[in-house]
């Protein structure tokens, strides 16, 4: 079984702005760094054939931020992997996402998108989390959901920052 968590964000930067900072290694790092800290690490960046970027993540999750029972999973520091492929042009953007929590039985899986939004985009995420503990599951997923909910806003603010900055030159 899994919860299904869907968001989306529009932002005032078209499809091009975001195109790019895709294909720029450290707009990962930066729009994953929650905590300021800069302890995102960029395990791997490949950009493929045109247009074609992999990218994987290695994010240690903050003191407090880390559900209670899921807590009790770990022998240590909660680290997810992220691994994300992208298709990029100027008119969408489409990729796969794939994070695991080594050492604990959660994981995800789902697509995003970033398509034109009047003057600007729109970023979709459509993913399933999945914990594959007896009994508890679906109560480690629903607090999963929520804790990334509540990550989305600085994210957000990270990834305007970001494309503004760019668009500014």
């Amino acid at each position: 079984m899994s919860t299904r968590l869907a968001l989306s964000r529009a932002y005032p930067h078209g499809v091009p702005a975001f195109a790019a900072a895709l294909a720029d290694p450290d707009f990962h790092r930066v729009k994953l760094d929650v905590d300021g800290t800069g302890r995102i690490e960029v395990v791997a960046f490949e950009r493929r054939d045109a247009g074609r970027v992999r990218v994987v993540l290695r994010q240690p999750v903050p003191p407090g931020q880390i559900p209670a029972v899921v807590e009790r999973l770990l022998a240590g520091v909660l680290v997810i992997e992220r691994t994300e492929e992208w298709t990029l042009t100027p008119q969408r953007c489409d990729g796969r996402a794939r994070v695991v929590v080594p050492g604990t039985p959660i994981s995800a899986g789902g697509t995003m998108s970033v398509v034109p939004d009047g003057d600007g985009s729109r970023l979709s995420v459509d993913l399933a989390i999945t914990a594959a503990v007896p009994l508890l599951g679906g109560g480690i997923e629903r607090q999963v959901v929520t804790g990334i909910r509540g990550l989305t806003g600085s994210e957000h603010d990270r990834i305007s920052r970001w494309l503004a900055a760019e668009e500014a030159g």
